[in-house]
C-alpha cells in the first residue's frame, strides 16, 4: 500500500505522491467526521461508490478499458457487501470542505487467532488521493484514522517509503522479514520476453527464439542455477479445486502463533476472488501429501504458458516439509510452461527458497500496528501469516479489474 494519485498509472504498490506531514503522536483518535466546512474523514458508504470507483480507475487503471461499472460493482462487493466488511473498522473516505470525495483507504477485516485467542484485524489497501499536491495531508489523515480504529491489529503490505515513515510515526512497525519478494528463474530469456511483452505486446512473438536461448543457457550453466529441484521419494503432489484446498489451508495455518481465523466460507470467498485474475492467469491449487496421505503442505499460484507465475500462498506443516513443498511448486510451474515464479516472502519459507536458488529482493514494506504484546511477539519471531490470503493479493485489486483477456495455461 503506497500513496497513489491520478498522476500514476502503476498497479497498487509502493508509489509515493505526497509530501510527509509532521505526525508525532502514536495515539490516534478513532475515525470520525471533522466539523462541517473542513476536510473530513468518514466511513465509506454506497453513495461514495461512483467517486471512489472513478478515482481507482484514474489512479490504477488509467490505460485499461475496464468499464467503470465493473470497478463500482467490485468495490461494493469487496468493501461493503462481503465478509471483509466490518462496520467497526470500515473503509474510509477523505472528503473536502466542499463535500467532494478526494481520497480513500480500503479496509479488509478478518478475524485472526493469536495463541488460541481470537482478535479483530484489518488490512489496509488501495490508499489513493485525488490531488496530493493540493492536499498533501489527505493520505496521512486516512492512515491515521485507519490505525485509530478498534481493531487489535492493523497491517498492510508493499508500502512505499513515505507510508512506512508515516506508519511508524503513528506507533506502527515495519517488519523487514515480511518485506521481501522472491524470484525463481526457470527460463531467463523467456522471463525477459514476458516482462517486456507486458509493455510491448508484439514482443510475445520472440518466445520461440527465447526458448532456443534458454536451452543454450541451460547447457552452459548446467544444474547450478536453473535445474529443477529433485522430486523426493514418498511425497505426492495433487492438483485440486478450490473447495478441496480450503480445509487444507485452514489446517496448515494453525501451526502459526498468529494466523487468520476465517470461517471456511470466508476463505472460500477469497479463493473465488482469486480465481479471476486476468492479468496473472489460471489459479492452480496444489496439495503435497506424504506416504500416509497426510498433507505436508500446499501452494496456490497463478500462471500461464510463457508467463511469470505469481505465487499467492505457500504453506508447509514444518521446516522440513517446506523444502519439499517449494520444490513441488517449482516443478509444477515449469511443467505448465511458466518462465519464472515470484511471490512475497514468508519467513518460515526463507531457507527453503534459498536452497531452491531463488533470488530475494526488497519490494515494499509490510507494516503492522498493534498494542497487543502477543501479536507483536509473533510478528517479530516470524511466526505469523500476514501476506498472501491474509493480505490483499487474493483480491482483484491486484491482478483483476482489467479488460485484458484471461491468460490461462493454453495461452500463447
Amino acid at each position: 500500500m503506497g500513496f497513489m494519485s491520478p498522476a500514476s498509472s502503476s498497479p497498487p504498490g509502493p508509489t509515493t505522491a505526497i509530501a510527509a506531514p509532521d505526525i508525532v503522536a502514536p495515539d490516534v483518535a478513532a475515525p470520525a467526521v471533522i466539523a462541517a466546512g473542513r476536510p473530513a474523514i468518514r466511513a465509506f458508504a454506497a453513495e461514495d461508490l461512483p467517486a471512489v470507483a472513478g478515482l481507482f480507475k484514474t489512479t490504477f487503471r488509467s490505460g485499461d478499458a475496464v468499464p467503470l461499472a465493473a470497478i463500482l460493482a467490485y468495490f461494493r462487493r469487496l468493501f461493503l457487501d462481503g465478509p471483509e466488511y466490518d462496520p467497526a473498522s470500515p473503509s474510509l473516505v477523505h472528503v473536502t470542505a466542499a463535500g467532494e470525495v478526494s481520497g480513500f483507504i480500503g479496509s479488509l477485516a478478518q478475524p485472526m487467532s493469536v495463541k488460541g485467542r481470537t482478535i479483530r484485524a484489518a488490512h489496509a489497501c488501495a490508499l489513493m488521493v485525488a490531488d496530493p499536491k493540493q492536499d498533501s495531508f489527505a493520505g496521512a489523515r486516512l492512515m491515521r484514522s485507519f490505525v485509530g480504529g478498534p481493531q487489535e491489529l492493523s497491517f498492510t503490505e508493499t508500502s512505499s517509503p513515505l507510508s512506512r515513515k508515516l506508519w511508524t510515526k503513528l506507533g506502527g512497525t515495519a517488519v523487514a522479514a515480511y518485506s521481501m519478494k522472491w524470484l525463481r528463474l526457470l527460463r531467463p530469456a523467456g522471463t525477459a520476453v514476458a516482462l517486456s511483452a507486458k509493455r510491448w505486446r508484439m514482443l510475445r512473438a520472440l518466445h520461440p527464439l527465447a526458448g532456443g536461448l534458454d536451452r543454450t543457457v541451460g547447457r552452459r550453466l548446467g544444474g547450478d542455477y536453473l535445474a529443477l529441484p529433485p522430486e523426493p521419494a514418498g511425497f505426492t503432489t495433487t492438483i485440486v479445486d478450490r473447495a478441496a484446498i480450503v480445509p487444507v489451508v485452514g489446517d496448515l495455518m494453525r501451526r502459526f502463533a498468529l494466523a487468520p481465523a476465517w470461517p471456511e466460507a470466508q476463505l472460500a470467498g477469497r479463493l473465488a476472488h482469486a480465481a479471476h485474475m486476468p492479468a496473472f492467469g489460471e489459479l492452480v491449487c496444489g496439495v503435497v501429501t506424504d506416504r500416509r496421505g497426510a498433507p505436508a503442505g500446499a501452494f496456490l499460484y497463478h500462471t500461464g504458458r510463457n508467463e511469470l507465475a505469481h505465487v499467492l500462498q505457500v504453506l508447509a506443516r514444518d521446516a522440513a516439509a517446506a523444502e519439499i513443498v517449494v520444490g513441488s511448486l517449482i516443478r509444477d510451474a515449469h511443467a505448465r510452461g511458466a518462465v519464472a515464479l515470484t511471490g512475497r516472502i514468508d519467513p518460515s519459507l526463507l531457507e527453503a527458497l534459498l536452497y531452491a536458488n531463488c533470488i530475494i529482493l526488497h519490494r515494499g514494506a509490510t507494516l503492522v500496528h498493534s498494542r497487543d504484546a502477543e501479536v507483536l511477539d509473533a510478528v517479530a519471531r516470524g511466526d505469523a501469516i500476514l501476506t498472501g490470503l491474509a493480505g490483499e493479493s487474493w483480491s482483484e485489486l491486484i491482478g483483476g479489474l482489467t479488460a485484458a483477456p484471461h491468460r490461462g495455461p493454453a495461452a500463447a
